[in-house]
């Protein structure tokens, strides 16, 4: 691809004097490069400008050995990655650092924030890491250097919830979320206990549950789970044991067990034990026949019937089968034949068979 012209406007300063983060790998960007002290102020001053531009600063990743970028493949192998400013990106995705270009083989310790502002207002919050190629399709951009970690959440923080979400506020507010999230501050950590609390809109509660369980590791997880422990909201614990299971530490499923016993919600034991199944196959196959043969509720019986059909390469099938056979509630032994019909096991038509020629 024909690399376009960068032009670099310096305003008495060099490069140098920005600190250890080094501008993006930009393609067709007319870069401006500011010094500042006062990032607020700064982008406020950008975006009131008539012109529609992008602003973008480094900060401290939480997450240096992630890449944050929009990833090609073929054939399932990942080939090249890139972004465009101006594009949506549907294919952006966080993947283990692989070794980036030939100058940067380590992942760096900081990442980028893109804000676009048009008309006095940032518009859109984007992320990504220090070794994803930019495609900025001749916009102005403003480099701003290396930001002081904390001035970076303020802002973000300031954005959260501006905008409407039928005015795509719910895109503008996640990407604001990611951001501090992917921040390595305890100014972060803050911003996110503030985003959880049970005074807030459901819609920004569950991008923080989720952003937290992503970028913040066992911290993160701790929190999820006091709020799992506390909160007398029993959709937004349902909707949290999802964000447990994308929790890569081992405390995730032990507390995904004890909300499968225990919770006082049917629904959220009856999501816990969903979840249990995507993640842990063989491992909490004892947990859903507990559920299915002890917890009072015949809903949370049959969502735990639902979540053998998840257990990977059918192990959950002969459970199914047991089900069926010998459950003393009928409408959970009519749930596992109907859902034995649906996988198309081998094992299960056996048994169906077996069913209608006695």
């Amino acid at each position: 691809m024909k690399v376009g012209i960068i032009t670099i406007l310096l305003f008495g300063f060099a490069i140098a004097a920005l600190g250890q983060a080094e501008p993006p790998q930009f393609q067709h960007a007319n870069l401006i490069i500011r010094n500042t002290s006062d990032l607020a102020g700064e982008i406020r001053r950008i975006a009131s400008e008539k012109q529609a531009s992008w602003t973008v600063y480094a900060v401290p990743s939480i997450a240096s050995d992630q890449q944050m970028c929009c990833f090609n493949s073929s054939d399932g192998i990942i080939t090249s990655c890139g972004c465009a400013l101006e594009k949506q990106n549907s294919g952006q995705s966080i993947r283990n650092f692989e070794g980036g270009t030939s100058a940067h083989l380590e992942p760096r310790p900081y990442f980028y924030v893109f804000l676009r502002s048009e008309a006095g207002v940032v518009q859109k919050v984007r992320s990504h890491s220090a070794d994803c190629p930019i495609d900025a399709d001749a916009m102005t951009v403003y480099w701003l250097g290396s930001q002081r970690a904390a001035d970076s959440v303020a802002f973000l923080t300031s954005l959260v919830g501006a905008t409407p979400e039928e005015s795509h506020g719910e895109h503008f507010t996640d990407g604001a979320i990611l951001a501090i999230a992917y921040t390595d501050d305890s100014s972060a950590d803050q911003a996110l206990d503030k985003f959880l609390a049970a005074s807030e809109p459901s819609s920004i509660r569950k991008k923080a549950a989720f952003w937290t369980a992503q970028m913040r590791g066992k911290a993160g997880l701790e929190k999820l789970i006091a709020v799992m422990h506390s909160d007398s909201d029993d959709q937004f614990r349902a909707e949290l044991t999802f964000d447990v299971s994308q929790s890569k530490q081992p405390e995730a499923q032990e507390e995904l067990l004890r909300v499968a016993h225990q919770d006082q919600s049917p629904h959220v034991r009856g999501q816990a034990l969903f979840w249990l199944a995507q993640k842990a196959g063989k491992k909490i196959a004892g947990a859903i026949n507990d559920a299915i043969q002890s917890d009072p509720d015949t809903e949370v019986k049959k969502r735990a019937v639902f979540a053998l059909t998840q257990m990977p390469e059918g192990e959950g099938v002969p459970m199914l089968i047991q089900v069926a056979k010998t459950n003393n509630n009928p409408e959970v032994r009519k749930q596992a034949v109907f859902w034995l019909g649906q996988s198309h096991d081998p094992r299960a038509l056996d048994f169906i068979e077996s069913v209608l020629t006695r």
